[in-house]
């Protein structure tokens, strides 16, 4: 897991023009943000172009990071993910719209990212307990958030694809994030 404390400072030092600390917040996340790429575009010279613009982006437009709204990889994620979509093809999009709800495929594949980072048990049991409260969401929501977090699809293409009301589809993400986070909360309680 990334320490957000530190991807915050780097940030803000990136603003002050630190081509130190940029250089650092780089080698910290870009694995990560890779992995977040390979999600839109499945194609990995794609995903490098994408990697590319992103941080160059963060690196002319670090001073619009405002720590106060949103936590610092949430940030880079969305400049990432944003960038991809922009980048995928129709051709991509009916690869998505293959997509079958198959759970434990869906599952694997939306925590095979980040292959550089460190497994360490922490991170092992982290899996796990995503893996299991993933599974005990409602099929809408788990494909939802699915979709959303591994294949880049917006709120307007969920609503497309699955063919809800836009209001049902915010409403699956706001609670199948909600259902998460309250099981793994419940499962990070000591026994």
């Amino acid at each position: 897991m990334l320490d957000d404390a530190l991807v915050r400072r780097l940030l803000l030092r990136t603003a002050g023009r630190d081509a130190e600390a940029f250089e650092r917040l780089y080698e910290l996340t870009a694995p990560l943000l890779m992995g977040v790429a390979l999600r839109v575009t499945a194609r990995r010279e794609l995903a490098e172009e994408v990697l590319h613009d992103a941080f160059v982006k963060v690196w002319n437009g670090a001073t619009s990071y405002d720590p106060l709204a949103t936590r610092p990889v949430a940030w880079l994620v969305a400049i990432v993910r944003n960038r991809a979509i922009d980048l995928v093809s129709s051709a991509d999009m009916a690869r998505v719209r293959q997509f079958e709800d198959d759970t434990d495929t869906a599952i694997e594949r939306f925590f095979d990212w980040a292959p550089a980072a460190e497994d360490t048990v922490a991170q092992g049991q982290m899996h796990n307990w995503l893996r299991r409260c993933l599974g005990e969401l409602k099929a809408g929501e788990r494909q939802a958030l699915v979709l959303a977090y591994m294949h880049g699809l917006s709120h307007g293409d969920l609503a497309e694809h699955l063919s809800k009301p836009l209001g049902t589809i915010k409403s699956w993400l706001r609670r199948g994030l909600e259902s998460l986070r309250g099981c793994v909360e419940h499962c990070m309680e000591p026994r």
